[in-house]
């Protein structure tokens, strides 16, 4: 592979990766089959705040604490199990990536359970103000898997372009 290709590829794949998960998720926002439930609050926002968790996660140097990354990622993922509760689960691969890094401790398990915890004791001081209304785990993550089609594709996106990148990297 040429210096000029490898350079065109490593600016153009991410851009077609970010391209794909757009459309993807538009798509199945529009192609949703009871568009009333799937505002696009509970369909967008727990993707991006997983995406965000992701960058937080994926921006850490090795020989540095995981604590503090790993309380906002905590702090992130339980704002959006506001809307969509089945997404807690997507600190478990969080959890192996930092095992896989050799950056994950027992402080750095404890920081994300503080993480959660502090977000629902907020939802739950919220709730009882009447600020926001309580959530329902009836119903909440909409029809099927179709809320997760944001989070996941925003994850594979993000994912797809970090490998290109560091592949292609021009040295």
């Amino acid at each position: 592979m040429t210096r000029q290709v490898q350079t065109i590829l490593y600016h153009t794949l991410p851009i077609v990766f970010w391209l794909l998960a757009v459309v993807g998720c538009v798509s199945a926002w529009f192609f949703a089959p009871f568009p009333e439930e799937t505002d696009g609050l509970r369909f967008f926002l727990p993707g991006v705040l997983v995406l965000i968790a992701l960058v937080v996660i994926g921006r850490l140097e090795r020989h540095t604490s995981s604590v503090e990354p790993c309380f906002r990622m905590g702090l992130l993922v339980g704002l959006a199990a506001y809307w969509m509760p089945s997404v807690v689960l997507v600190v478990l691969p969080l959890w192996g990536v930092l095992l896989f890094r050799n950056l994950f401790s027992f402080r750095s398990f404890l920081a994300t359970l503080f993480g959660l915890a502090f977000v629902a004791i907020w939802v739950a001081v919220f709730c009882y103000i009447g600020i926001i209304e309580t959530p329902s785990l009836e119903g909440r993550d909409g029809v099927g898997f179709l809320p997760w089609i944001p989070t996941g594709a925003f994850a594979i996106a993000y994912i797809g372009s970090t490998i290109v990148r560091q592949t292609l990297r021009v040295r």
